[in-house]
This record gives structure tokens, sequence and C-alpha cells, in this order.
């Protein structure tokens, strides 16, 4: 009996409108200040003009004014926000520890500092979710510039 050959896999992209495909570049210091302060106003990272996010604090599909698409890959493209989102969170707590020490010393409340920083960590890192997806994509921006074809009004 003959045998059939078996499908080879398909090597095609999961996501053949991959944008994230650009040149590599070290960014010079004026640009980063330039990305970091937009980055700061929540503005996209490329021009500056469009906001990222929506009222909910979601990230919007593209830029209202040069028309970025803000995620640049596949569906998991903002996971390296956790990366930064964990470090914002972190330095926040260590800074608010610190000035807690500080302040109370040398009365400093441990049992309180026990019970409430967990709770207080939480709440920090669910409330910069938002946050360190847009210091996401300006990093990104940063180390690998958008391309003319990442600079249109539709997918299409």
């Amino acid at each position: 009996m003959p045998t059939t050959p078996r499908a080879k896999p398909s090597r095609e992209p999961r996501h053949p409108r991959r944008t994230t495909e650009s040149q590599l570049a070290l960014p010079t210091a004026g640009r980063a200040l330039a990305v970091a302060g937009r980055v700061l106003r929540l503005r996209c990272p490329h021009c500056g003009r469009g906001p990222v996010l929506t009222r909910r604090a979601t990230v919007r599909d593209r830029c209202e004014g040069c028309g970025l698409r803000f995620q640049r890959s596949d569906d998991n493209y903002f996971s390296g926000a956790m990366f930064f989102g964990l470090l914002l969170g972190e330095t926040i707590f260590a800074l608010t520890l610190l000035a807690t020490i500080v302040v109370s010393w040398p009365d400093v409340p441990w049992d309180a500092i026990t019970y409430v920083a967990p709770i207080g960590m939480v709440v920090v890192m669910l409330l910069l979710i938002p946050f360190s997806k847009v210091v996401w994509l300006g990093v990104d921006l940063l180390v690998r510039p958008a391309a003319p074809a990442e600079l249109g009004a539709s997918d299409g």
C-alpha cells in the first residue's frame, strides 16, 4: 500500500505582519532624552503626538499622529514590559520603605510594614502595568527604530 508523504510543518511566521525586523541602532543621547520625555508624557515614543493609552489604560492599536502600530510583533510583544514593571515597582517599594524607616526612626513600625507592604506592592504593580508597556515600547523603539512600513494607517 502506498503511503502519502507527511505534510511538512509550515515555516511561515504565525503573524506575517511582524514589524520588529528593522535594523538595530545604537541610540544617541539626544534621541534617548527625546524618547524618555515622550514616554513620561505617555505619548507615542516615535513622534510624541498621539497618546499610547486609552482612558481605560489599555494600549491603543496605532498612534493618531504617525500611524505607528504599537504592538510591533506577535501577541506576546508586551511581555518585555513585565521586566520594566517589576523594576519600577521594586524601586518604588525600596524608596518608600527607606523613607518610612528614615522618617520614623528610631520607632520604626515593623508590624505595620510587615502587613501593609505586600498589599501596597500588589496595588502598585497593578497600577504600573499600563505604564510599563509604554516604557517597553519606548525602549524597543530606541534600539529598533520604526521602519517606514510600520507607519501606516492600516494593517492591510
